[in-house]
């Protein structure tokens, strides 16, 4: 099939006297396909980019429509699966709940300050008398993480900011530079 992809071209088809009809039939092209052209409206392959990509002109067009409207329609049943299965790294994982403050608290200006505080009051113990501690915890009770879209790397764990209001019972895991480990510390909440 043949396609005209110029408006010149379309408006010398019409203007020889033929109707839109007639002038699809003679250029062996469907009457919508001339239709289209003769509105100004390009043809699929220059819309859209090999593997379902939008062209940027679409994506700009989208972002300025998405930023004035108040709210977005909501998304169809299936297009998060197919989302999913259109773009292979990214996957479901579940995610898991951490206390919201936590999220709140981990800014740059909060781990600068830590990092020159122990430079300036620790910067003189020796690499050997330098431990490392681990904190992890167990929360009474139960409870469901949800299914979440990220990397497909396994490693990468996916956080979600939250209350938490059961309880909570930490442990503190300590070794050495040297590898010698420590009693681990358990932490019950106080009353």
């Amino acid at each position: 099939m043949r396609s005209l992809k110029k408006h010149h071209e379309c408006s010398v088809v019409t203007d020889n006297g033929l109707s839109q009809h007639e002038a699809a039939q003679k250029h062996g092209m469907p009457q919508t396909t001339l239709s289209d052209r003769l509105r100004g409206i390009p043809p699929k392959s220059e819309v859209t980019h090999p593997g379902r990509l939008l062209s940027n002109q679409v994506r700009a067009t989208i972002a300025v429509l998405l930023r004035q409207q108040d709210r977005e329609r909501p998304i169809g049943v299936h297009w998060l699966a197919r989302f999913a299965k259109r773009y292979p790294p990214i996957k479901n994982k579940v995610g898991k709940r951490q206390e919201s403050s936590r999220f709140n608290c981990l800014t740059p200006a909060a781990v600068n300050w830590y990092f020159n505080i122990r430079e300036r009051e620790y910067g003189w113990i020796k690499p050997e008398n330098t431990g490392n501690v681990d904190e992890g915890g167990i929360m009474a009770g139960f409870g469901l993480d949800p299914l979440v879209i990220g990397n497909s790397d396994p490693k990468r764990k996916a956080f979600l900011k939250g209350s938490q209001s059961r309880t909570w019972t930490s442990f503190l895991e300590a070794v050495t530079a040297t590898g010698r480990l420590l009693k681990p510390g358990i932490i019950f909440k106080g009353k």
